[in-house]
């Protein structure tokens, strides 16, 4: 057991075992993270290893321990085999006495061979016993090795963690430089100056979130920082600016690219929250530290920039602060310290106002209540969904009486029997048809798949008849469109995966066209086959034969041909659009390839749901 202590005495003395993070920090204070990391990785194989040796140094001592145990066992046997010869070799020297002819050589061999093996047999435990012995110092040996590695290891562990506060802080609190570009408008009100004042602000604030995201994307621990951020309040200081350009485009917008020098400040006690390890390892050792950190973080507090983070539980609201707008939440944008007003707005919802002081990050989250509203007739209304998308601009239209269907006469069997109807609310549609534009901004945020993509059944007409073709979709309806153009080869199906979502980002409910609203918003009061006479007249819509530059070659842009008296584009001719029937669905409004007499207000043609053409698109509804 000598060995033994000696050896832990050695080990102890020789082995680093500091636990203090300021104790880590002097101990080697050259060595990076990654340094650390390798000789942790190093030191714990080792310690796997002697874990390794030690389970088998201990399977080595038991099985000694079970051969002792066999031999002690074996030593009764002998022990009685002893006694038996010798009662054996006594009896035959008994009879020995009585009867001189009596042989005892083979009993006095039995006695000598069983005291032999017994003696034999004592022998072989003392030395099973020391080998027991050896073998356990063995194994206390290898422990009191593990144990050592395992706290060099953890000690490390320690030092590792301190490594990376410091590099984090290097990393964050460094100084660079951008250029940013800012275009605004100036409002009336405003004098030149005031408006090249507030591109400045704007500019550096733009400056001020970039170079912050910067920061952290190139953080060593990016991942692990991005994901606590919100938890800890980084700033960034604002050095110095200067103007590289600066005047008004040919659009009127004032713009401005100023130089920015900036510098990233994260306070050394909340590097430890960003990393999620103890606070330990941020603690400032000493006076002087504490002096020169909190001088760093207060230099030039006019000039530092903190984040500010709003919410709201609405989709198409408004941010304004200072008066200036910042587009709909959620955002996170960069302000100076001091105080700010906020504002948070919806149509139709109450505000949200407040005004806050700025000392660190800071989040928000404004809770608008919906506003009793009434629509009024010709009111234009558009939805914000998220970030700077919209939805369709809506026109309003009134509530009330109509009569339906075929009023001069010139109709078909299905437009009959006229009947009158009642609008007993007024409601929001789609001054145009829903473009190209729109519908990708629905597909690029649900990743949606239109029927025609997935099972090519977008027909286009070939002698005046439908025939399906695989290669048409809404991207290629087989013409040149633009963003602006409305979007085709879109089922009955595929409009009401669209109105779906514009309800599910917006709040309220769109849906599509019933044709009771359809032709009472396309008649806009009157009781014409148009809404402007009985007669098509020339270059008034996209239909054949009606003149136009798209006439019977594709759909127009929309918005192309004047509106309607309660300012809708487009009811009649361009493309066919969806709208609900009592028993099932049907298009109205006619379309560029089909006769005018088709694009008569009135007319309906039923369609198949999962139906779509290059000649079919679709408007929506919005209840107020």
């Amino acid at each position: 057991m000598m060995r033994l202590a000696q050896l832990a005495l050695v080990m102890a003395s020789t082995l680093t075992i500091a636990s203090p993070a300021y104790a880590l920090q002097e101990q080697q204070q050259s060595m990076t993270v990654e340094q650390i990391s390798d000789q942790i990785t190093s030191l714990q194989n080792e310690y796997d290893n002697y874990t390794q040796t030690v389970q088998r140094l201990k399977d080595e001592a038991d099985q000694l321990e079970q051969k002792l145990a066999s031999l002690r066992e074996r030593n009764q046997t002998l022990e009685k085999q002893r006694q038996a010869a010798l009662q054996e070799m006594n009896n035959r020297y008994q009879q020995l006495v009585d009867d001189p002819t009596i042989d005892i050589a083979g009993a006095q061999q039995a006695y000598k061979e069983a005291v032999m093996a017994h003696q034999q047999n004592k022998k072989d435990i003392g030395t099973q016993i020391q080998l027991v012995e050896e073998k356990q110092q063995e194994v206390e040996e290898a422990r009191v090795s593990r144990h050592a590695l395992l706290n060099e290891i953890e000690s490390l562990k320690d030092q590792r963690n301190v490594a990376r506060v410091e590099r984090l802080e290097r990393e964050f609190n460094q100084t660079g430089e951008l250029e940013v570009s800012q275009s605004i408008v100036c409002d009336r009100e405003e004098t030149l100056s005031q408006c090249e004042t507030r591109g400045k602000l704007l500019a550096k604030q733009k400056a001020s979130k970039q170079y912050l995201d910067q920061i952290v994307s190139n953080l060593s621990e990016a991942e692990q920082a991005r994901s606590n951020l919100e938890q800890v309040s980084p700033n960034v200081q604002i050095l110095g600016s200067k103007t590289v350009s600066n005047g008004f485009s040919g659009q009127g917008n004032y713009g401005v690219k100023i130089a920015v020098e900036l510098r990233g400040q994260l306070p050394r006690t909340q590097a430890c929250r960003l990393l999620e390890v103890d606070a330990r390892y941020c603690v400032v050792e000493n006076a002087d530290q504490r002096s020169t950190s909190q001088t760093s973080a207060s230099a030039g507090n006019d000039a530092v920039m903190h984040p500010l983070t709003l919410r709201s539980n609405v989709y198409d609201d408004e941010v304004l602060i200072d008066g200036v707008s910042y587009g709909s939440t959620p955002i996170e944008i960069m302000l100076p310290r001091g105080e700010h007003r906020v504002e948070v707005r919806k149509y139709g919802y109450s505000s949200y106002s407040d005004v806050i002081r700025l000392n660190d990050a800071q989040s928000i989250r404004a809770e608008l209540e919906k506003s009793d509203y009434s629509f009024t007739r010709g009111e234009k209304v558009q939805d914000i969904l998220f970030r700077d998308v919209r939805g369709p601009e809506l026109v309003v239209v009134p509530a009330g009486n109509y009569k339906m269907g075929d009023l001069t006469g010139n109709g078909l069997p299905n437009e009959r029997p006229v009947q009158t109807v009642s609008i007993e609310a007024p409601f929001g549609i789609s001054d145009t048809e829903v473009t190209v534009g729109k519908f990708r901004d629905f597909v690029n945020d649900t990743a949606y798949v239109t029927q025609a993509e997935k099972n090519g059944n977008c027909a286009h007409l070939v002698n005046g008849m439908p025939k399906m073709d695989g290669t048409l979709n809404w991207r290629n309806p087989g013409f040149q469109q633009t963003e602006n153009s409305p979007v085709v080869c879109i089922s009955y199906e595929d409009v009401k995966a669209y109105t779906d979502w514009l309800s599910d980002k917006s709040g309220f409910d769109y849906d599509i066209p019933s044709e009771q609203q359809w032709e009472y918003a396309s008649r806009a009061g009157t009781e014409s086959d148009f809404w402007w006479g009985n007669d098509v007249g020339v270059k008034n819509a996209n239909c054949r034969h009606c003149g136009s530059e798209w006439s019977n070659e594709r759909s127009a842009p929309v918005a192309q041909f004047e509106r309607n008296p309660w300012g809708l584009f487009d009811t009649v001719g361009n493309v066919w659009e969806w709208a609900r029937a009592e028993d099932g669905q049907v298009v109205r409004g006619g379309a560029w390839n089909f006769a005018p007499s088709l694009a008569r207000v009135s007319t309906r043609m039923e369609l198949p749901a999962d139906f779509s053409s290059n000649y079919i698109g679709f408007r929506v509804v919005r209840a107020q």
